[in-house]
């Protein structure tokens, strides 16, 4: 089974790490030139809390260096890269190639659909964690899971046998039915936790010591309910308001900075318009008004184009 990472940043690199040491065919592809030439010179050095496993030399390539067919495609990009992403690897499917997008945010199906069939498409949600320590260094901690499901359920045992494989490296997989849900939860909370965050400059902890967070809290998550609701999801407001308070501690995450703060802070664009602004969008689909998460989407793009980002 050929795998193609299509994305070797920090999560793309560790679940290929863990195949790849499982002794599955693994290639990664990825744009940022120092990080692909140092995993093809010194291997890619994995660190995993805090201890040195040592260099693998994973097969690394820019996208444009590749060829042949692959059977699973993991695409670990960022939200915004994934259509560019396909546009370059598309001609690495074959008719029975699998997808498998664990990507944040939502309406990445509609975007897969363009480039490959319903059935060949695992849309899922991971809590798995990764860094990276520089170019071609895996710097990571703790354990993770992922929650997967097959769009459209045609030859489902097939999609049950490679999820079972994979389970064999250790990536912890798990076939739901409830993954749609679960994809809007996480939403959910990088509506809330991510764009306050940022527009707020602060920490997770910080946020949660305001009194009144969770009158912000609510104001996003009102909207997110019910174009989740529209969209035919059982979408729970009180799971993903427990889930955001359980963060808050410092022990937990609160001492964390989210990845779209992060984004903001080092001049990148970020996925902006797959949180909130998807929100957004989908409510006017559905003639939801979505005035909050209207405005933070409006903010975060003010932000991103005096940091020269447009």
């Amino acid at each position: 089974m050929k795998i193609l990472f299509a994305g070797a940043g920090a999560l793309g690199s560790r679940l290929g790490y863990m195949l790849f040491k499982n002794n599955e065919d693994v290639t990664f592809i990825d744009s940022w030139e120092e990080h692909v030439e140092n995993i093809k010179n010194k291997g890619l050095k994995v660190i995993i809390d805090d201890k040195d496993l040592g260099n693998y030399y994973i097969p690394t390539y820019r996208p444009d260096q590749v060829n042949g067919k692959f059977d699973v495609v993991f695409v670990a990009t960022k939200s915004m890269q994934l259509r560019p992403m396909l546009e370059q690897v598309k001609h690495l499917f074959h008719e029975d190639t699998k997808i498998i997008c664990i990507l944040n945010g939502l309406g990445h199906v509609q975007t897969l659909k363009d480039y490959i069939k319903e059935e060949n498409i695992l849309i899922g949600v991971t809590v798995w964690t990764s860094g990276l320590g520089g170019p071609g260094v895996l710097n990571a901690h703790g354990t993770g899971k992922i929650e997967l499901k097959q769009v459209k359920e045609v030859n489902l045992e097939k999609t049950l046998e490679l999820v079972s494989r994979l389970n064999n490296s250790g990536l912890n997989i798990k076939y739901s039915n409830d993954t749609f849900q679960s994809i809007w939860h996480k939403a959910g909370l990088n509506c809330v936790l991510n764009t306050y965050c940022t527009l707020i400059d602060c920490n997770i902890n910080q946020y949660g010591s305001f009194d009144k967070n969770l009158e912000l809290t609510r104001a996003v998550l009102n909207e997110v309910t019910a174009v989740g609701k529209a969209e035919g999801i059982d979408v729970k407001q009180d799971v993903i308001e427990k889930n955001i308070k359980n963060l808050f501690p410092l022990e937990t995450a609160g001492a964390h900075y989210p990845s779209l703060y992060q984004d903001m802070k080092n001049g990148r664009l970020t996925e902006i318009d797959y949180l909130n602004g998807e929100v957004s969008r989908l409510g006017k689909i559905h003639n939801i008004p979505t005035p909050v998460c209207d405005i933070i989407t409006l903010m975060i793009h003010s932000k991103e184009f005096i940091n020269g980002n447009k």
